[in-house]
């Protein structure tokens, strides 16, 4: 992957978050970020790679944007891509190195956390995920990242047994190593680990996401989800 950022942004180096759970449940329902009618908050997500351009694993590190402060609100992170499927490069000129190529990528694991929003209502909670599927696209001139797009959704487990199931689109890349240095207002590049990556390893995407649908499910028995599940939720 070049310019997805899945995103997702650290939950396992927490000392990046402030806010503190309120001890209570997560509540079901559907919850939307503003563009949708809602109040959750959009979001930054960075994805950190072994090498400057390319190499697994990859991280994904998303967490919630004020405005001035990441995680305040939520944190989806540490999903690992071991495995890279073969991009889509038909429509791009590998003469010219110019055109759009479209990647899909599977994260496994990681962890999530919601924190107590009077303004949302879900409640406040924590627990696992199960798999971060991502799809982006890149435009490209000459070789260089112009523009990309791209759009996520993971499942996870509450530590009460409540389903998670978290949607986030219309994100847009907004640098990439080499060509540019990731600033501190974009969550953290995470090792494989879920560890801070070392000063040696700061490599990676980062961008915003925009369009966020979290759905809480607290009265079904706990089953395999389905993504064609998720797309009729989520569409």
């Amino acid at each position: 992957m070049k310019y997805v950022t899945v995103g997702i942004a650290a939950l396992c180096a927490i000392s990046l978050l402030t806010p503190a759970l309120v001890a209570a449940a997560p509540v079901t329902g559907t919850y939307s970020s503003p563009s949708r009618g809602g109040n959750v908050l959009v979001g930054r997500a960075s994805t950190s790679r072994q090498f400057m351009n390319s190499g697994n694993p990859k991280v994904f590190n998303g967490q919630s944007w004020s405005g001035s402060t990441l995680g305040t609100q939520w944190v989806i992170t540490c999903g690992v891509e071991v495995t890279s499927v073969p991009p889509d490069s038909s429509l791009f000129n590998p003469v010219t190195q110019t055109g759009t190529i479209t990647y899909h990528q599977t994260f496994n694991g990681g962890t999530f956390t919601l924190f107590t929003a009077p303004s949302v209502g879900w409640g406040s909670g924590s627990g696992t995920l199960q798999t971060t599927q991502a799809v982006s696209q890149v435009f490209l001139s000459g070789g260089i990242p112009m523009g990309s797009s791209f759009t996520a959704v993971t499942t996870g487990t509450f530590s009460g047994g409540c389903l998670l199931r978290f949607a986030m689109a219309n994100g847009f890349g907004v640098g990439e190593t080499p060509y540019f240095t990731k600033p501190a207002t974009y969550p953290a590049f995470l090792n494989a680990t879920c560890g801070l990556a070392d000063a040696s390893h700061q490599f990676g995407t980062w961008g915003d996401v925009n369009d966020i649908l979290v759905n809480i499910d607290c009265t079904t028995p706990i089953v395999p989800t389905t993504w064609g599940k998720i797309r009729t939720i989520f569409r």
